[in-house]
């Protein structure tokens, strides 16, 4: 007989992070996953959970950020994404590993995906959808016996943080919404530039320096442009692909983002009180991508940065941490909705 989730005995392993002296690093192997995670802050203090977007490594949740958001009075949790970092990489072998690499495949079916066009692929040809992924981060939370705790998600990491909090009312106190949205069809697609550094194909090449620049060069176009720091994201961008680059993840993460298309449904579902923060000058997800969430989310408060791309830059990364953890925090959710900020 299959073992289900409700007797199944979570297996945990702890050690000290070597990415974060403030952190402690687990191995969590749920009933089909295994997940690399890292927790820092004080027992006993509210917990935040950072949901990262797609083919973005936990790390890309910056130590600063981290520290910012702990020294405000929160644990803070940041874990790979399965087929992501130091979590489990699935073995899907079917037509779409190869088939979707094409740049003419992905415009395709980004192109049908902002039209709000049905997109075709087989059903038992998808990996996972974004439903799944949000499975993902229910089981860690029953690993972790957290019974509650506030939530941040940015750009493809939002979007299962909205399901989440959605499917999982109980489980999550607040929302953080940055970088994000809820694909609602007709939404401004990405600036050219950045679609083409998305869908780049991936170096065929053993040689680390080829792919390490594509890396860096996505980052310059969707990076806030005042604030890119080009020094530090080289030496980011080494870390994390020593640590574990993995493209085909990259890919069925896209795969899974399509499948599930617009979460406006969901959105209509959500009661946490929820802040969404978005930039300026994101090119990946033009600003009107957080406008929607704003009109969609019944109880939401809409912040738009001047300046701010789609990243967390170190120099802003104080006054983000400080944002959301001041409106987690209120007993009575505000922002200071200035010139700058939508209001539905």
């Amino acid at each position: 007989m299959p073992q289900t989730t409700a007797d199944y005995q979570y297996k945990i392993k702890s050690k000290p992070s070597k990415y974060a002296h403030f952190m402690q690093a687990y191995k969590i192997r749920t009933l089909k996953y295994k997940f690399y995670l890292e927790r820092g802050g004080n027992e006993g203090d509210p917990i935040i959970l950072l949901i990262m977007g797609l083919g973005a490594q936990s790390l890309v949740w910056s130590n600063l950020f981290c520290q910012h958001l702990i020294s405000s009075g929160y644990q803070v949790i940041r874990f790979d994404n399965r087929d992501i970092g130091k979590s489990s990489k699935l073995k899907h072998k079917n037509k779409l590993t190869k088939e979707y690499k094409l740049v003419s495949k992905k415009l395709a079916l980004l192109s049908r995906f902002k039209l709000g066009l049905p997109i075709r692929i087989e059903e038992d040809s998808i990996p996972y959808t974004l439903y799944d992924m949000t499975e993902d981060v229910h089981q860690l939370l029953n690993a972790l016996q957290i019974e509650k705790c506030y939530v941040i998600g940015m750009s493809m990491g939002g979007m299962i943080a909205q399901i989440l909090a959605a499917e999982y009312p109980d489980r999550i106190e607040k929302l953080g919404l940055l970088a994000t949205s809820n694909n609602k069809p007709f939404l401004p697609p990405p600036k050219l530039d950045a679609l083409r550094a998305l869908t780049k194909p991936v170096a065929q090449t053993k040689d680390a320096t080829e792919v390490i620049e594509n890396n860096l060069n996505l980052q310059r176009v969707i990076a806030s442009p005042d604030f890119f720091d080009e020094k530090r994201a080289l030496k980011k961008t080494k870390l994390l692909y020593n640590r574990r680059f993995y493209p085909k993840g990259v890919s069925r993460q896209l795969l899974a983002l399509l499948a599930t298309g617009s979460l406006v449904a969901i959105d209509e579902k959500i009661k946490q009180p929820t802040l969404i923060v978005h930039g300026s000058k994101d090119r990946l997800l033009p600003p009107a991508h957080g406008h929607s969430l704003a009109k969609t989310i019944p109880h939401a408060d809409f912040k738009l940065i001047p300046g701010l791309g789609h990243d967390i830059p170190d120099i802003l990364a104080r006054y983000l941490a400080d944002l959301f953890a001041e409106y987690f925090n209120a007993k009575k959710a505000v922002i200071d909705n200035d010139e700058t900020a939508f209001k539905n």
